[in-house]
């Protein structure tokens, strides 16, 4: 076969351009001609490989000079004909593409504000990405992370049987050494660090997305007993210079190493004590497989693709998400006066022995030449999918739903009423045995997009806000819908069309309800009052985490949680029971939650259960779960806040109550309890 391999740059250091060069030699290996095409290629050259280097200019930004590469590369393909284009980065017109970066539209972009997407930086970047993971996009994908194929097939729609998952993957080149012992003390003498003392390792190109920041805070952070004895290597090929200045900002510049890029890997991580990977974005990681299949015991954030390899082997810590840098501080200093490491070092060295986690390139070359040999009836299908599937309107379908129909068949699909608004309505269905709910939307016209408009807010134009909701509370592991389908169709704003499907969430009731028994029976039994706080330590923790991660969801009321009450020996017990969150239509996701938002969500919680009988101390157990302070810290320092949601939530209640004057239900509990789960 005659292959080109596309790359923007090549440097011996960093993890893609690794599995690049790997995938290059078991192609040569099996006799295929290999073209390489990149703008910029440091180190040895391969032999046996034609290789072409385009002249590139220093001028521009990287996407302008990512455009250029582009453009050289179309024209020279146009002159020679290749069995398959393969590119280790996003560009239109390959064949396949090897996945190994993140998704920029769901990872990088929600990390700006929202002129950012009117930069050229963004366009580039989004028309380079939608031209491979598009809907209407032939390339094949090599994926190496199942939880990134989620998050591009939540924001592209792009079909399940494009994409062809890899194995993990380990350079065989990067075994453990064999004399741990040895070569544990001559590293260490070339760092001048002493046997006894503690050494932290940083290792990846990419300090920003990698996390390098977070890291040296931990380090400054550390009891300076404990600071005393521990230094910081970073390995990896980028711009120092920022952080040489935070490290001396933060008083640890003699404590902080910076070898640059280096070869010796596997010797290096003989000689530390700990990986610490706090990554804001990462694919995969393939440091953290490395690190732990030599012995090295891991810290990472689970943003990291293969940080269920830490979990697996139980080899380290995975901090989950939304990031806590309180959290890391407190994992790294725990991690280095504690016996555990020695547990996770065995754990790491058997989890490694596995032969499997080395296969990555002969998997990746079987299926390309897989996807070659198959080219002909691959195309054929796909433009026979094309007019069925991948033109608007984008309809998603789990596949036990698979046979439901198009977007008209599902829009206009029968069954139980629950609710209908202007513009909205939802029913519930069954499908071998199982039960759905299902939430269309037919537009909210122009009236209410320009009132939205008007008091400078994004109007909810259907379904997606919930579709983007859902998922962002999985990532976070918060208790929410589960989503069986997803159709949107484009055109006018004002009467767009779109659905929702969800599995129905059974043997549940909404918290409002639930709770409304307090009014006349308080909890008294122990049993009861554990379980209250429980419901309350869950409900803190989950506005925590929403709005820690940029979220707010705009109808945080009790009602909008559903209980699955869970017991053990007869008895309501929290830690079987589950707390879903519901009803995501109008949920928001930013860089950073306003405070204004967090203040609307957290009044909403405190209206709806101010006819409870809550205690002074139930409110002030919220108030230090939900803060993570001391109630000293909270009553002097934060009373603004609290005094601003206490003012919300009573306007909300008089509001109610001047509404419903006659009523004999409590104003506090007036809103419409959830008879429906979307």
């Amino acid at each position: 076969m005659k292959l080109a391999l596309c790359l923007y740059k090549y440097f011996p250091y960093g993890g893609l351009q690794r599995d690049f060069l790997r995938i290059l030699k078991e192609c040569c290996s099996r006799g295929h001609k290999v073209h390489v095409y990149t703008a910029e290629w440091q180190g040895e050259q391969p032999q046996g490989v034609q290789l072409t280097v385009f002249p590139s200019s220093r001028l521009g930004g990287n996407h302008v000079r990512d455009r250029r590469f582009h453009a050289q590369m179309q024209k020279a393909l146009s002159i020679e004909r290749f069995d398959a284009v393969i590119g280790f980065n996003k560009m239109p017109g390959l064949d396949l593409y090897y996945g190994a970066d993140f998704c920029y539209l769901g990872r990088a972009v929600p990390q700006y504000g929202p002129l950012y997407r009117f930069t050229p930086r963004y366009h580039h970047m989004y028309t380079f990405e939608k031209a491979v993971f598009g809907r209407d996009s032939q390339t094949q994908i090599l994926s190496l992370s199942e939880r990134e194929k989620k998050v591009y097939q939540q924001y592209y729609g792009t079909p399940e049987g494009r994409f062809h998952l890899l194995p993990p993957t380990l350079d065989s080149d990067r075994r453990p050494v064999t004399d741990r012992t040895l070569i544990r003390t001559q590293v260490r003498q070339g760092l001048s660090v002493s046997p006894s003392d503690m050494l932290l390792l940083f290792i990846g190109s990419g300090f920003k997305t990698k996390g390098l920041d977070r890291a040296l805070v931990a380090l400054s952070n550390l009891p300076p007993t404990l600071l005393k004895n521990t230094h910081l290597a970073v390995i990896g090929q980028d711009q120092a210079g920022p952080y040489r200045r935070l490290a001396q900002k933060l008083k640890i510049a003699d404590k902080v190493r910076f070898l640059g890029g280096r070869t010796d890997i596997p010797e290096l991580l003989a000689a530390g004590d700990l990986l610490i990977h706090p990554a804001y974005m990462e694919n995969t990681g393939t440091i953290l497989l490395e690190a732990i299949a030599s012995g090295l015991p891991v810290i990472a954030t689970d943003v990291c693709g293969y940080a269920d390899h830490i979990i697996r082997a139980n080899a380290g810590e995975v901090l989950p998400s939304p990031f806590d840098q309180t959290q890391l501080d407190e994992q790294i200093a725990g991690a280095l006066v504690s016996g555990q490491r020695n547990g996770w070092s065995v754990n790491g060295i058997r989890y490694g022995a596995n032969p499997a986690l080395y296969h990555m390139p002969a998997s990746a070359v079987d299926a390309i030449e897989a996807l070659v040999n198959n080219r002909r009836e691959l195309n054929s299908s796909n433009d026979a999918s094309l007019g069925n599937e991948l033109i608007d309107p984008w309809v998603y379908l789990r596949p036990d739903l698979a046979k439901l129909g198009n977007f008209a068949r599902i829009m206009q699909l029968d069954g139980e009423g629950f609710r209908e608004a202007p513009g909205r309505k939802t029913v519930r269905f069954s499908r071998h045995n199982q039960r759905y709910f299902l939430k269309t939307h037919t537009g909210v016209g122009w009236q209410e997009i320009i009132k939205n408009l008007v008091y400078f807010r994004l109007p909810v134009l259907g379904a997606m806000n919930e579709w983007h909701g859902a998922h962002h509370l999985q990532r976070l592991g918060i208790d929410t819908l589960s989503i069986a389908g997803y159709g949107s169709a484009s055109g006018n704003p004002a009467r767009r069309q779109s659905f929702i499907i969800t599995d129905e969430i059974t043997h549940a009731q909404s918290l409002e309800e639930f709770c409304g028994t307090w009014q006349q029976q308080p909890p008294c039994r122990a049993t009861d009052i554990r379980f209250k706080r429980w419901l309350i330590q869950r409900l803190a923790e989950t506005a925590r985490q929403l709005h820690n991660s940029g979220a707010n969801h705009r109808d945080f009321y009790l009602c909008h949680f559903l209980l699955q009450p869970g017991y053990e020996n007869g008895q309501l017990a929290g830690s079987a029971s589950q707390l879903f969150v519901i009803d995501l239509h109008r949920m928001q996701l930013r860089r950073h939650t306003p405070k204004r938002w967090k203040i609307k969500d957290v009044a909403g919680l405190h209206y709806s259960s101010m006819d409870l009988g809550l205690t002074q101390r139930d409110r002030l157990r919220f108030m230090k779960i939900y803060t993570q302070h001391n109630l000293r810290d909270i009553l002097t320092h934060e009373t603004q806040f609290w005094r601003r949601v206490d003012r919300r939530a009573k306007r909300l209640y008089r509001a109610e109550r001047l509404r419903q004057p006659m009523a004999n239900t409590p104003v506090a509990q007036s809103l419409r309890s959830a008879s429906t789960q979307p």
